[in-house]
């Protein structure tokens, strides 16, 4: 009797984890009642496949750093950022590259920091201090919570993430030192 109660726990733990791959697979933003701009954004991030490696728009960057970083070894430079601002800047238009750029030029780059996050706006992870270091763009929730679309850093297909839930990026957050995350609308 007790191998037949087991059994069936194990297969209804199977359909469970199924069901939720599904939805999780399945699973797609609501545009709904955000600006035409984020929206963009939103479908841009969608149908994003890779990190954005090519630097030669960001509009912050010396001469000699603007280049497409494609193919070439080593960490640096980070393309979380310059893949999020090419969503709402794609080439040739300018995009920024660093996320302490972003936060400190809100403004001039046409954002704002909001509390309620909608479909379109960009996250931003802090270290201690306030130390700008990750980002991504925020899609909305679902049954797992909040969700980004973010490159986690590097230059290859397989470091663009689509629907990662922000409260698992923060658990493994204390790993990499982030203590807190805000979120930024695009108003131009």
């Amino acid at each position: 009797m007790c191998k037949k109660v087991w059994k069936s726990v194990l297969i209804g733990l199977c359909v469970v984890i199924a069901a939720l791959a599904v939805y999780y697979l399945t699973w797609t933003p609501n545009t709904e009642g955000i600006s035409t701009k984020a929206r963009l954004a939103v479908e841009r991030s969608e149908a994003c496949d890779r990190p954005n490696n090519d630097f030669r728009y960001v509009i912050h960057f010396p001469k000699e750093w603007k280049k497409d970083y494609t193919g070439t070894p080593g960490p640096l430079p980070q393309t979380c950022m310059n893949t999020v601002s090419s969503f709402f800047h794609p080439a040739p238009e300018g995009n920024w590259a660093q996320c302490n750029y972003f936060v400190s030029h809100l403004k001039q780059l046409g954002f704002v920091q909001v509390d309620d996050p909608k479909p379109g706006d960009v996250v931003v992870f802090f270290k201690p201090g306030g130390d700008a270091r990750h980002t991504g763009l925020y899609v909305g929730n679902s049954l797992f919570g909040a969700l980004m679309n973010h490159s986690d850093g590097g230059k290859k297909p397989s470091n663009y993430h689509h629907h990662f839930p922000i409260w698992l990026y923060m658990v493994g957050a204390g790993t990499r030192g982030y203590v807190e995350y805000k979120f930024y609308r695009c108003v131009e």
